[in-house]
């Protein structure tokens, strides 16, 4: 009997996660144009250069935007799956704005969007 408890409650955890998963219907992801997330007000908000499918895609848009001067420009993994490419710390919507011109001046188009994680 000692024996068969352990397997009797991994049986019981095997069969009631997916129950009480599914009871509230299908799960859901977000949408890629879910994981874009504007901002609109100040505070916690990073510039965007885009959003990429490939590590040397994302890369070589990192790399071009720290070639010509825009400083902690990183890469990281989004929640839908795709490498994103942004500067974070900008601390108002008035110094993105200023952000994003001088990012177009030297031919990125960037976006504002809220910080991730």
């Amino acid at each position: 009997m000692r024996r068969v408890v352990p397997w009797i409650v991994v049986a019981a955890v095997v069969l009631a996660y997916p129950v009480t998963t599914l009871a509230h219907g299908e799960p859901s992801f977000p949408t890629r144009d879910e994981c874009v997330r504007p901002a609109t007000t100040d505070g916690d908000i990073d510039a965007v250069f885009g959003y990429f499918d490939t590590e040397s895609e994302a890369a070589s848009v990192r790399d071009h935007a720290l070639e010509v001067g825009f400083t902690g420009t990183d890469m990281e993994w989004d929640a839908c799956g795709r490498l994103r490419v942004a500067v974070g710390g900008i601390p108002t919507l008035a110094v993105g704005h200023e952000f994003v011109e001088e990012a177009r001046r030297v031919g990125f188009d960037v976006t504002l969007e809220r910080t991730t994680g």
